[in-house]
């Protein structure tokens, strides 16, 4: 019955996924031995590539020290939630009495 229509309708897309295994140890090694080897387009790529494997490797080491400071921090806050609550704690029980006196008479 729709033979003929003025609109085209579309067709279903494919999604076409081919898994990809990677090994970051075995690349870096393969980069390391081609800037030994010198397999390079110039001297300027190399030290490029040599300055953005020094920061990665860098970045990398950094995480024991992130982890040290979050934790620092975390001991940090519930001290200072545990202080506030001492502080509250000691007002109501100090000021609390002589309020409720003067406002009830």
């Amino acid at each position: 019955m729709a033979l003929f229509s003025f609109f085209k309708t579309p067709r279903h897309q494919k999604f076409k996924y081919i898994p990809r295994y990677y090994d970051p140890q075995k690349e870096r090694l393969e980069e390391i031995l081609a800037n030994a080897r010198g397999e390079g387009t110039g001297e300027t790529e190399l030290v490029k590539s040599r300055i953005a494997a020094s920061f990665q490797r860098k970045s990398g080491s950094h995480r024991s020290a992130r982890s040290a400071f979050v934790t620092r921090s975390n001991i940090l806050l519930v001290g200072i939630i545990i202080i506030l609550f001492g502080l509250t704690y000691l007002l109501l029980t100090v000021y609390l009495p002589d309020f409720i006196s003067q406002i009830e008479g």
